[in-house]
């Protein structure tokens, strides 16, 4: 990892990128002021179907194109997964729609601390996990993780009108 100083540290490889920084900078209101409104959702595991009602609900709401809308529910719903199986009981995810595109944002208290870019390479065939990050940046236009001592923010953004695949 670089360091930058005053931003923390920064890894980034292909479209993912991940800092290490108070969570605190990056858990903020959307910053541009073209932003649509922001929807939030608290959830535990257990309210893991509720997220993929809500993300596709936002989805729609935000005019994003049909055929993308299940593309977007499964990036939502792997991230939001290990956010409450391995960040901390309870997680919150916002989503808001901003310059033809649709962000949706995964917090969870968890801390972690990055060796390398996750998601950058497609986990072994015979893997029976592992693979939220790397599922998310294939269907993403972008994926950025920031990480510190009081949590962990995922950030996925997906035009709403364009099908990315690597």
């Amino acid at each position: 990892m670089t360091s930058n100083e005053g931003h923390g540290e920064t890894d980034m490889r292909g479209l993912v990128m991940a800092v290490r920084h108070p969570i605190a900078e990056s858990w903020q209101p959307p910053p541009n002021d073209s932003a649509g409104p922001m929807n939030e959702m608290k959830f535990t595991a257990e309210q893991l179907p509720g997220v993929r009602r809500f993300a596709e609900e936002h989805a729609r709401r935000y005019k994003v194109d049909d055929g993308l809308i299940g593309d977007l529910v499964i990036a939502v719903n792997e991230i939001a997964t290990n956010a409450v199986r391995h960040g901390s009981d309870h997680a919150e995810l916002r989503m808001w729609a901003e310059d033809g595109r649709v962000i949706a944002e995964i917090h969870d208290s968890g801390t972690w601390y990055l060796s390398a870019a996750p998601g950058a390479t497609p986990p072994p065939p015979e893997a029976e996990g592992g693979m939220g990050i790397w599922v998310a940046r294939q269907i993403c236009s972008a994926v950025s993780i920031s990480t510190g001592d009081s949590g962990t923010v995922v950030r996925l953004e997906l035009s709403s009108t364009a099908r990315r695949y690597v």
